[in-house]
């Protein structure tokens, strides 16, 4: 809110060019209500004042809304039509003074992402499998989603379909034995699972050691030094996440439920992951935490791979680091729900874990 507050004036006068923008955007994400839109959107009103009732009714709704409304004035789009909010959010130069308490901050460097290729980004997705496993139905987005958005980074990618445990197990120590040219290594793996690990089409399992041992610094020389990043869509148990309840500061009514699907579209795929390796310069995200499922709706994807292929697309052109859009990915997914019988609303939390040594971001090739 003091973001919002302090800056009250400057934001009239920059949003005041395009109140409508500003307004379809705010409702879009939900940050006001259809009541509260129809509320500002009047026409006869001078353009400052709209604005001025907007910014009112965002700080009124408290810290989570202005946080959300200061995370909307960041992104691109919003910046490209009003070009003075960039004066802004650009961060002040980092001083290099050794009296300077965060200088250690500043001292941490970036892994090298300039190669093109930038390397390997493997998809393993497994959809068809041998009874009694069911089909993953949905996988086939996420599929084409994460080849969109890793060709797009300028990687080279790899898809590799319904492969049994033996032949995951061949594929991976078969790139972990190539010689890697590239900054990165990427891997995504998609299939059913259960406490012991991923599954195979033919319900055999891939253990954590399968997956990860290949690429550690001892294994595969070629990628010591450089990160090497898993994206892992499955389930970690055979529990729902529930939710809790939280009051929102807010000092009117709003609604507030929460995005729901339905159940009929949603399937889970039961895997329990693997913990980090000792290894540097590993990168794990998974769809949910320990013990619970992670869902999968059959006509739109997972909520997770779509999540992040959706952030990776939105803030790695302004180069932002990968843990941070992960944590984008945290928010977005966490505020999902869906109605299961018996158990009422269920939800996910996405969770990832780093032996990073320095910043990883994932720029655009020239």
């Amino acid at each position: 809110m003091q973001t919002v507050l302090e800056n009250k004036v400057f934001l009239i006068g920059t949003l005041s060019a395009d109140p409508d923008f500003i307004l379809q955007h705010v409702q879009q994400d939900k940050i006001i209500t259809k009541r509260d839109y129809d509320k500002l959107n009047h026409s006869y009103h001078p353009r400052a004042k709209i604005v001025t009732d907007l910014l009112d009714t965002v700080m009124n709704k408290g810290d989570a809304t202005c946080c959300k409304f200061v995370d909307l004035l960041q992104r691109e789009e919003v910046q490209d039509n009003f070009p003075d909010l960039k004066q802004l959010f650009t961060p002040p130069p980092t001083s290099h003074n050794q009296d300077n308490p965060v200088k250690a901050a500043s001292e941490i460097t970036e892994y090298k992402m300039s190669s093109e290729p930038r390397g390997f980004c493997v998809i393993i997705n497994n959809v068809n499998f041998a009874s009694p496993l069911k089909e993953r139905y949905g996988s086939k987005l996420d599929e084409d989603s994460l080849k969109e958005v890793f060709q797009w980074l300028g990687f080279n990618v790899c898809v590799h379909k319904n492969q049994t445990a033996e032949q995951m197990k061949d594929l991976l120590k078969k790139y972990s034995q190539q010689h890697h040219d590239g900054d990165c290594f990427v891997c995504c793996i998609m299939s059913h699972g259960s406490s012991d690990g991923v599954h195979g089409t033919d319900g055999a399992i891939v253990s954590r050691d399968d997956i990860f041992g290949p690429f550690s610094g001892n294994s595969c020389p070629s990628l010591i030094n450089k990160p090497k990043v898993f994206i892992i869509q499955a389930c970690r148990g055979k529990e729902y996440h529930l939710p809790v309840e939280v009051q929102p500061d807010s000092y009117e009514e709003e609604d507030t439920e929460a995005e729901t699907e339905d159940e009929k579209s949603l399937e889970t795929d039961a895997v329990q992951m693997m913990t980090i390796p000792a290894d540097a310069d590993f990168l794990i995200a998974r769809s949910t935490v320990k013990g619970y499922y992670s869902m999968r709706n059959t006509i739109s994807g997972s909520w997770f791979i779509q999540s992040l292929c959706k952030q990776l697309k939105t803030y790695c052109p302004g180069g932002e680091d990968i843990p941070t859009i992960l944590l984008c990915v945290n928010k977005e997914v966490s505020e999902k729900a869906t109605t299961v019988r018996m158990k009422g609303i269920v939800k996910q939390m996405p969770i990832h874990k780093v032996t990073l040594r320095k910043k990883l971001v994932f720029y655009l090739p020239q």
